[in-house]
């Protein structure tokens, strides 16, 4: 597991984090979201819509290398999750992880 999976998690547990694509663009519309992760196979007009809330509102976007099934399972979730808020990561460093990389 990759540090950014671990740290993922950990936010999981410890944070505020919403799933889905919906929830990513509200979140970002209204300034709350710190982080934004995408699945590899995200919808284009919603990715190309969160990018363009991330860039207005200088909020990272990070594009996993994990598909939609794959994140729902990481987050222990038994559907596909295309996208991740993160408003609040709680004792995770994610923020700081996905700087480095």
């Amino acid at each position: 597991m990759s540090s950014i999976d671990h740290e993922l998690r950990l936010a999981l547990s410890t944070g505020k984090v919403q799933l889905g694509s919906k929830q990513a663009v509200r979140e970002m519309r209204r300034g709350r979201a710190r982080m934004t992760i995408l699945s590899s196979n995200c919808p284009m007009e919603k990715s190309e819509a969160i990018k363009k809330y991330g860039k207005l509102a200088e909020i990272p976007v990070l594009e996993h290398a994990k598909d939609s099934v794959d994140l729902g399972v990481l987050c222990g979730k038994p559907y596909p999750v295309s996208a991740i808020v993160i408003n609040d990561p709680g004792d995770s460093r994610i923020l700081e992880v996905t700087e480095e990389e």
